[in-house]
Parts: structure tokens; sequence; C-alpha cells
């Protein structure tokens, strides 16, 4: 991923699906050559997307295919360096999803303890990467047994703990996508924030029947531009 220069990720991406289409997933220097160029698409596009604002909805699939190839990739040491970059980064730029989340987080210590045994020394980051992953854990353990009360913040700001259950997670891509297609005449600046979680909630409520509070109403006296 060093060629981040002026590219269209999303054609680069279709370009490296091709590639790999059909493709034994042997351990040929090409082969492997090949699933890493998609694990850049994947990681570039979704990136791209959280940073324009309208198609992060996406990101959840890419993550999954950047998990699935990995899983592939990670059987071959000199791999595991690249492969931890993409899976930190793309861990990033997925929100909403906090099961999956967490799938990421275990991956990303799978690749730690492999480098750990690779160099023979403990890696600084494994504490803090064991210690998100206890935290989504405690989370959705509490969500899926509706104990809200007992759902720790991440971060300063609070939010709504129905973003922790299975049913939020399970439609909140749909749900984006059509809430950033009634956005999509607003102007992406100072106060868009208001227009998405006003959308966002009527989206939530009459299409799927979720009743979600925005970080506005979650965080009384905190200023949001």
């Amino acid at each position: 991923m060093e060629e981040e220069m002026t590219m269209d990720y999303r054609k680069e991406l279709a370009e490296a699906r091709d590639k790999v289409n059909g493709l034994k997933r042997d351990g040929r220097v090409t082969t492997l050559d090949a699933f890493w160029e998609l694990c850049c698409g994947d990681v570039l596009l979704a990136e791209e997307n959280a940073e324009r604002q309208d198609t992060e909805w996406e990101n959840a699939f890419l993550a999954e295919e950047l998990l699935d190839v990995a899983a592939y990739l990670e059987g071959y040491d000199h791999m595991l360096e690249k492969l931890h970059a993409a899976i930190s980064r793309m861990r990033k730029v997925v929100c909403d999803h906090p099961r999956l989340t967490l799938r990421l987080l275990e991956f990303e210590l799978l690749l730690l303890r492999r480098i750990e045994a690779q160099c023979d020394h403990e890696v600084d980051i494994c504490e803090d990467v064991m210690h998100e992953m206890a935290l989504y854990r405690h989370n959705i353990e509490r969500a899926d047994e509706g104990d809200f009360e007992q759902i720790r913040p991440v971060g300063h700001l609070k939010a709504d703990p129905v973003e922790w259950t299975a049913d939020y997670e399970r439609v909140i891509d749909e749900a984006k996508r059509k809430i950033y297609g009634l956005l999509d005449d607003v102007p992406r600046g100072m106060g868009f924030c208001f227009a998405y979680w006003h959308v966002k909630q009527k989206v939530l409520y009459e299409d799927f029947g979720i009743r979600w509070r925005s970080p506005h109403l979650m965080n009384p006296g905190v200023h949001f531009d």
C-alpha cells in the first residue's frame, strides 16, 4: 500500500478481484502477490469511503473480504507485517459493526502473536489490542442480554447502547445506504452531522423499528459541528 497517489481505488479493486478469480490459493509468489493486491484494494477503498462520508456502508463487506484473504496469506511468515498493517487500518474505518470489529481485533492479535514468535520478543501493542477486545466482548455480551446499563463507552463520548445489538449491526449498512441517498444534495461540512443524525433516527425507526438516540442527545452539553 505504499503507492497511494491519485488512483481510482474502485477500479483498482475490481481489477484485483478479476486477477484472483479462479486462482488457487497456493504458495506461489505470483499468487500471493495477486491476493495481497486484493487486500490493498479493500483497505484503500474503505479508507476513501470513510473520508468521503457517503459510501462507508460498503466497508463491512470490504472488511469481510479482507479477513477471508488474510486468513490465507497469514500462513506465510513474510506476509505477517503487511497483513497487520492492513487489518489495523481497516479496523479504523469500520463503524457500527462491533462483532465484525471484534473479529478484526482477534485476527490482529493472532498476527501479533505470530510476529512475536517470529521475532522472539513481545510486541507492545498486544496489550492494547487485548484490552480493546475485552471491552468489545463485554459490551456485546451485555447487549445480547439486554443489559444496556452495563455497556461501557468507547472513548470519551457516550453512544446509544442499541449500537451494540445484533439487530442494529444487521441492518445498519442498508440503513446507511438509504440515509446517504436521502442526503445526497446536502454539503459535507459544518452542521452535516445534525442532518445525518436526524435522517438516521428517522430511517432506523420507520424502516427497521429501531429506536436510536444521536450523540447530541446522548451527550448533553457537548458541542458538535
